[in-house]
């Protein structure tokens, strides 16, 4: 098995019948569109990946397969492992243990090397700024917040926003540009902006050129389950030499709290400059009454009902066993409880793939045709989620938060938290008797004077108008418009 340039891929793709690509990243995606440029991308039945879970299902309209179902297809093809170097040697030794030996290695640093200087051909584009939300969920997020207030400052439209997302949605401003992550044009996107905008880590490929700035508005604000280096130990390689490259590229990440401008310096690999000035997409707190009319008006809800929010987070092992809360049942409790109709609300985490185990008949809305989760918070008279950090955006409400939180032992063992559960003011339950039970006996008074201590003790930066900050930044230092 070798290692191959450009020309020798050129070279012996021409040759091959048939042709999988083994990634789903971007070295995997550069290499489709060298295939492209080249007119052999027909060749290509389907990229391949050591386990499905937690990947795209699809790239350029092909599908991607699991290696262990796609064993057979393999042997009688050329297989082109299109991934990072430090992950190259895992991949050869697994496909040796299948007998597929028709495979070759690109060389991952040319390829990216050769494909971004095409790119850097063409200008940066001054007024451009290219925004990302979880690597193409939609419009939401510090991203979406930051790109309205923008819009609001912008009066001689100077400013050229486009947003990168997986699939086209409707609801984007007129004066913002969708463009599909992963595509030929969002690289071109990528390589021509002034300001990148994104709130998780980009690819260890990505690279950044003189001239270009980068703001890392980080989804995070809570300080409950342990991340980055401090579960260095259960994330994979891939992964943390991403973030450190990440961290490597940023100019500026945004903090919301002390809690979180200290967990910059000594978790996320990064010693440059914080903007402490709270998250854009915390702003939406203070208009929480207009939100909570403008969700109820999106799905039909009276006016006199109250809204229950259900948002767990995923599971790194992806079992399913633990979404299986009672959902009429919890509603009812409610309902009881506060002496008024309510509607129940799902919705999932972006990197959630799982079913959730619900009882057939059970009477919910499912929110994933609604982009922004902050709005969702924001008109929620209740949360009830497990150990999502949603649960400490949603305390800019003071409504109160529900844990459900079945697998609990197991949980700790994989994330552990930098608090421990039990000293958060949060009301938790560990099945769904005991979660009923808590409702029924909810004391509000109790509860808010707890949770205004537990939030007071963060050092929260957020008044309400971190958009205009971070916005007023930018035309500082990055763009002037």
């Amino acid at each position: 098995m070798v290692k191959a340039m450009k020309e020798d891929i050129r070279s012996l793709c021409r040759k091959a019948d048939t042709i999988f690509i083994y990634g789903a990243g971007t070295v995997a995606d550069i290499l489709f569109l060298f295939l492209k440029q080249n007119e052999m991308q027909e060749k290509v039945e389907a990229f391949v990946v050591t386990k499905l879970e937690g990947n795209v299902v699809d790239k350029f309209g092909l599908k991607v397969l699991e290696l262990s179902k796609s064993e057979e297809k393999l042997q009688e093809a050329l297989v082109v492992i299109a991934v990072q170097a430090f992950l190259q040697d895992e991949i050869k030794r697994l496909l040796k243990e299948r007998h597929i030996s028709n495979c070759l290695c690109v060389d991952s640093e040319e390829l990216l090397n050769d494909f971004y200087e095409e790119l850097y051909k063409e200008p940066i584009c001054k007024y451009k700024i290219l925004f990302q939300n979880q690597s193409g969920v939609g419009y939401g997020g510090n991203p979406k917040y930051l790109a309205e207030k923008l819009l609001e400052l912008d009066k001689e439209e100077k400013l050229e926003l486009v947003w990168a997302v997986s699939q086209y949605r409707k609801g984007f401003p007129e004066r913002v540009r969708q463009v599909l992550y992963g595509s030929e044009e969002y690289y071109q996107e990528l390589a021509t902006a002034k300001v990148w905008v994104d709130n998780s880590r980009k690819a260890y490929s990505t690279r950044k050129r003189e001239g270009q700035f980068y703001i890392q508005a980080w989804h995070g604000a809570a300080p409950i389950k342990r991340v980055e280096a401090d579960v260095q130990d259960k994330l994979p390689e891939f992964y943390i030499e991403g973030a450190k490259h990440d961290s490597e590229m940023a100019d500026v990440f945004l903090s919301g709290s002390e809690f979180y401008t200290e967990l910059y310096r000594k978790s996320f690999w990064y010693q440059g400059p914080i903007l402490k000035v709270g998250l854009p997409r915390h702003d939406v707190f203070w208009k929480k009454d207009a939100i909570r009319d403008k969700i109820h008006e999106f799905y039909d809800i009276g006016k006199d009902v109250g809204i229950v929010l259900y948002a767990p987070t995923f599971r790194s092992n992806y079992k399913k066993e633990c979404y299986d809360l009672d959902l009429d049942g919890v509603r009812r409790a409610l309902e009881n409880r506060f002496q008024k109709p309510f509607q129940m609300m799902v919705s999932r985490h972006p990197v959630n793939y799982q079913e959730y185990s619900f009882q057939t008949d059970a009477h919910y809305l499912f929110t994933g045709d609604y982009d922004d989760f902050q709005e969702l918070l924001a008109a929620a008279d209740v949360l009830i989620t497990d150990y999502s950090g949603c649960m400490y955006d949603f305390s800019y409400t003071n409504r109160p938060v529900f844990l459900y939180q079945k697998d609990y032992e197991e949980y700790l063992q994989d994330r552990n938290f930098y608090i421990p559960m039990e000293k958060l003011p949060y009301i938790k339950a560990h099945s769904n008797e005991e979660l009923k039970e808590a409702i029924e006996r909810y004391d509000e008074k109790t509860y808010r004077s707890e949770l205004n201590a537990f939030m007071g003790s963060m050092g929260n930066y957020d008044t309400g108008d971190a958009s205009e900050k971070v916005a007023e930044y930018i035309r500082e230092h990055m763009i002037c418009f």
